[in-house]
């Protein structure tokens, strides 16, 4: 049986744990404070109360290791990195996916033990939110939580012959045309505009206009055939 426990109690932990009920049967959130015991009490998920020094040799006693995975999800970095610490000490194969606030906190998560970092962006609260509703959402975040390598994250700009010129992002079926998933619209003003927005999905996309997309290479590089070319910008600085 597959068991997933997630440290902390904010919208992204109780967001990871509803994205994972279809892959793991026993979901447990562990919380550092009464008040957080408290209002997840009606919770669909088990809700336990932990210390972050508590001694996590225990856990092989309730959990297969073998078959667990472990979000780091405290809002403190301190403790968040220190959790971290803790699970791999003692744990050398236990996997442990953290969360950081900026690549500082991902970088000390990393080193801390941590086998991926997912950053706290609005796009991951919407990727996470959405797929809930999206089965392509869902594989394209597993295959980024549970080590699909080949899966990576680019940026390409739209030409002045492209076939989406024109069209908006809701319009257009990216999964079946290209393979690909469209997380946001980089327009030439710089301004960010993620499809799970209104207005991204109802403006028509324009020359220049950069998407950032999530997909297979060999994907992408036929999408960048079609659409336009591979735009340069430091988008992969996150920490997948």
């Amino acid at each position: 049986m597959k068991s997933a426990i997630i440290f902390g109690y904010n919208e992204f932990a109780v967001e990871i744990a509803n994205s994972l009920k279809t892959r793991y049967s026993d979901i447990t959130l562990l919380v550092l404070e009464d008040r957080e015991l408290k209002l997840l009490q009606d919770n669909q998920f088990k809700v336990m109360k932990f210390s972050i020094d508590d001694d996590w040799f225990k856990l092989q006693e309730q959990y297969d290791i073998d078959d667990l995975i472990v979000f780091c999800a405290l809002e403190d970095t301190a403790e968040n990195i220190f959790l971290t610490i803790s699970l791999r000490a003692a744990y050398e194969n236990i996997v442990i996916i953290a969360l950081s606030s900026d690549q500082e906190s991902g970088r000390k998560l990393k080193m801390a033990g941590a086998n991926k970092i997912i950053p706290i962006t609005q796009t991951t609260v919407n990727i996470i939110t959405e797929m809930i509703e999206r089965p392509f959402v869902t594989e394209i975040l597993n295959n980024i939580l549970y080590s699909d390598d080949e899966l990576k994250i680019a940026q390409v700009a739209i030409n002045k012959d492209s076939e989406v010129l024109g069209k908006t992002v809701e319009s257009i079926d990216w999964k079946n045309r290209y393979g690909l998933l469209v997380i946001a619209i980089i327009r030439e003003n710089l301004d960010t505009s993620f499809i799970y927005t209104k207005r991204a999905n109802r403006e028509p996309l324009t020359e220049d206009d950069v998407l950032v997309i999530v997909g297979y290479e060999r994907d992408i590089l036929e999408f960048e055939k079609i659409i336009g070319r591979r735009h340069n910008a430091n988008w992969r600085d996150w920490s997948w």
